[in-house]
């Protein structure tokens, strides 16, 4: 998503994301599957079917957030892979305006073209050659992104030079304790990564046992269509369900400081 566009370079806002043509497909086939199981699985009518706009726009909104996420996870992972770059260049003994234009050399070559800090990096660097502090460009990219780590590095890296005193070494204990935070974040992902697949699976089972029973039991079942009582308790079924599965979700967030 661009913010605005200045001199040939398109400020990315990154609390937003662009959906493609590939996700408003997929997206498309889900809200047309949801849409189809709770029409004959909690309501048995095809009239329910008039829901699709609503759940449509529904998951919609759910692929902007998880591209939002996945958005600034890469982000942050560049970014935390910049900080190294320019702190070694900088206990190497360079600027730290040139250890920048070395990080966009490093970033190249380890991510190509293929890189959100690239452009970042790039647009920074021609901003620097226009005689634009290091601190200023540094702390509205780090306020654009959304990003705590970024926005927190640019505050200390703009009071360390503002300070003076030990500015390479503050820079360089910056860094590692962003780093160890970082690494820390990226454990308990994969710790949990296995527990998020499980909750993924247990959220298809209520429907397989409704399915199940419907189909096996119609007689059983049948007390729970086609009569106000009925279509309170399933829509009362349909709304808990929907609210465990956010509230999993939400147990099993990592977040990265969005």
């Amino acid at each position: 998503m661009l913010l605005n566009s200045y001199e040939g370079f398109d400020y990315m806002d990154y609390s937003r994301y662009s959906m493609s043509t590939k996700d408003w497909g997929i997206v498309f086939i889900k809200s047309m599957a949801a849409t189809v199981i709770i029409a004959y699985l909690f309501y048995d009518s095809p009239i329910v079917v008039i829901a699709f706009p609503a759940v449509f726009a529904y998951c919609a909104k759910l692929c902007r957030q998880e591209g939002v996420r996945r958005q600034k996870e890469k982000l942050n992972e560049e970014f935390m892979n910049v900080l190294k770059v320019l702190s070694s260049n900088m206990l190497a003994g360079y600027s730290v305006e040139n250890a920048w234009q070395e990080a966009e050399k490093e970033m190249e070559l380890m991510y190509g073209n293929d890189s959100l800090m690239l452009s970042e990096i790039r647009e920074m660097n021609r901003q620097i050659k226009m005689n634009q502090t290091f601190e200023a460009v540094l702390s509205e990219f780090a306020h654009r992104s959304g990003l705590e780590d970024i926005v927190n590095f640019s505050d200390i890296f703009s009071f360390a030079k503002r300070s003076g005193g030990r500015f390479v070494d503050i820079i360089e204990s910056t860094t590692y304790r962003m780093w160890t935070k970082y690494d820390t974040n990226r454990q308990i992902e994969v710790a949990v990564s296995a527990k998020r697949l499980e909750q993924k699976t247990m959220n298809y089972i209520p429907i397989f046992l409704l399915a199940f029973l419907k189909l096996s039991s119609r007689d059983y079942m049948s007390a729970l269509y086609g009569n106000l009582i009925g279509v309170i308790f399933m829509s009362t079924c349909l709304l808990a369900y929907a609210g465990a599965i956010k509230l999993a979700k939400k147990f099993l967030q990592v977040g990265i400081g969005i």
